[in-house]
């Protein structure tokens, strides 16, 4: 019989209780899988087949360890045969597999299914990827780890400059413990004539930008300032507002004593090459005077004597020169006969760029002369260099014997005057040349502190 024009549809028939649990697992956005006690697969939702890979066909009549890892079988069916005693397992988290064979992390909810006498005869889990969810958690865990571990302090604070973290290494590097810090205002470290800083990075940070390297001063507990560079980010929560800062803390203390260090050295080098300069320029002109053409060999000779003493200069860092070592240097081409034919001795004495650069040029034209018409131009000759010092004083000798015969120049030439004049008028001292038959004798005597500055006392 049909029903009468305008009259309202038939209500459907209402779904039983099972069919409407049915329903509710089919449609569900959790994977949701029903087995037996034993664990064969019963049920397979359609949030299964989505999360596995695989169809219903597939696994229903399949052992549930298909989908467990070989190393997990033990683990699971101990698990299944709890469930399956009675017991409810909640947020269990394992390892299942995908069709590929790929791992995926899940958290399942094991419930013993019960039949209309109470009695137990399936299991029913409830499995939910959490893959993502576990990766959040152990980038979270690696960055606290990082913050931990860092050298450079870490903090954060609201917008307001209030702390809300404080890690190990602030506290190394300023002095307060976490305790000290947390919900205090970051002024508290910021000196009193560096406060607008802080309104100027909150500022910055508010605008969306990053501060990064920013060097300044700051306040440690024992109230000392030390030198930092700070790096300050913006904090955002899940919607992108900036809800407070982040900020690294670098000790550059050495950094900075390092860089002025750098700064003194280079303006002592640019001082040292201007003289250096004039000393070239000097003896160019001392070389070349009363008409003399330059001897270039000489020339290049001279400048050698030079470089082996600004070498040893920078390999002691621009402060001094140890004598013994200036008189190696500038014999250094005479090679065996030193410690034969040549004998140094003498104390350990550290000499001042200025005499250094005077007694090696005197060394370097006493060893030319010596090669030529002296000790060293035979094989019998020999050469005593020694010196004495005390608190007052400094004394030094060059002495030849068993070489040729010597005389006093007939003129004297610009090497004469650099043992002689130079030294005397460098050094504030005086200096005797003699010429006996037995060979040249050359001694200094000056103030001790014309020539060191009280480093090596032997």
């Amino acid at each position: 019989m049909h029903g009468q024009p305008g009259a309202p549809p038939a209500m459907p028939e209402p779904l039983s209780s099972s069919t409407y649990l049915a329903a509710i697992v089919a449609s569900s956005a959790d994977a949701i899988l029903g087995t037996t006690r034993d664990g064969t697969i019963r049920s397979w939702n359609a949030a299964c087949e989505r999360l596995f890979g695989r169809t219903s066909q597939e696994m229903i009549g399949q052992s549930v360890l298909e989908i467990v890892p070989g190393e997990l079988w033990n683990e699971e069916q101990t698990t299944l045969g709890r469930a399956a005693s009675g017991a409810s397992i909640e947020n269990y988290e394992t390892v299942r597999l995908m069709a590929d064979g790929r791992p995926i992390e899940v958290a399942i909810t094991l419930s013993p299914i019960r039949d209309a006498f109470d009695v137990v005869i399936g299991v029913s889990s409830v499995i939910r990827d959490i893959g993502e969810k576990k990766q959040a958690e152990r980038g979270a865990a690696m960055l606290a780890a990082i913050i931990t571990s860092t050298t450079d302090g870490v903090v954060s604070k609201t917008l307001d400059g209030i702390i809300t973290s404080w890690n190990k290494s602030a506290e190394r590097i300023l002095g307060f413990t976490e305790a000290d810090m947390l919900n205090t205002s970051i002024r508290r470290i910021i000196p009193a004539d560096r406060q607008a800083e802080e309104d100027r990075i909150l500022a910055t940070v508010l605008a969306g930008d990053i501060i990064d390297n920013f060097e300044t001063v700051r306040i440690r507990n024992d109230g000392t300032l030390i030198d930092v560079a700070v790096t300050v980010s913006p904090v955002r929560d899940a919607s992108g507002r900036i809800v407070g800062a982040s900020k690294i803390v670098r000790d550059i203390t050495d950094k900075r004593q390092t860089r002025d260090q750098l700064h003194t050295l280079l303006a002592e080098v640019n001082h040292r090459s201007k003289n250096l300069l004039s000393l070239v320029q000097a003896i160019a002109r001392q070389m070349t005077r009363q008409g003399h053409q330059l001897d270039l060999d000489r020339f290049l000779e001279r400048l050698q004597a030079l470089t082996g003493n600004q070498d040893l200069l920078i390999q002691n860092g621009w402060r001094f020169i140890p004598l013994a070592d200036l008189i190696r240097a500038q014999l250094r081409s005479f090679g065996d006969a030193i410690g034969n034919r040549i004998r140094i001795e003498g104390p350990s004495i550290e000499l001042t760029p200025e005499s250094a650069q005077a007694i090696g040029m005197a060394i370097h034209e006493l060893a030319t002369n010596a090669a030529k018409f002296g000790a060293l131009a035979n094989h019998e000759g020999r050469v005593d260099i020694g010196w004495t010092r005390d608190d007052l004083s400094f004394t030094m000798h060059w002495i030849e014997q068993d070489g040729p015969q010597v005389a006093p120049p007939k003129r004297r030439g610009f090497g004469s005057k650099v043992i002689s004049d130079m030294v005397r008028l460098s050094l504030d001292g005086t200096v005797d040349v003699l010429f006996p038959l037995s060979g040249l004798r050359w001694h200094l005597a000056c103030p001790i502190g014309r020539i060191t500055r009280g480093r090596g006392n032997g």
